[in-house]
C-alpha cells in the first residue's frame, strides 16, 4: 500500500471513530459505492483523483 493511500485510509478511520460514522454513511457522503469505499479503506484499491478529493473533502468537514 502506498504511503498516500495509507495516510488517506488512516484519516478515514480516525474520522469515522471521532464522529461515529458507519461505512455506509461515509460512502454515501463521499458518493462512492460501499464496496469501493471498503476497498479504498482497506488499501486494496487506489481511489481516482475525484474519489480522493471527495473523501478528503468529507473528512475535512464536520458532520451535520
Amino acid at each position: 500500500m502506498s504511503q498516500e493511500l495509507n495516510d488517506l485510509a488512516e484519516a478515514i478511520i480516525a474520522y469515522q471513530k471521532k464522529y461515529d460514522k458507519t461505512d455506509g454513511e461515509m460512502a454515501f457522503g463521499s458518493r462512492i459505492s460501499v464496496e469501493k469505499y471498503h476497498a479504498i479503506k482497506s488499501g486494496e484499491l487506489m481511489p481516482t483523483s475525484d474519489e480522493q478529493t471527495s473523501l478528503k473533502s468529507l473528512i475535512a468537514s464536520k458532520p451535520n
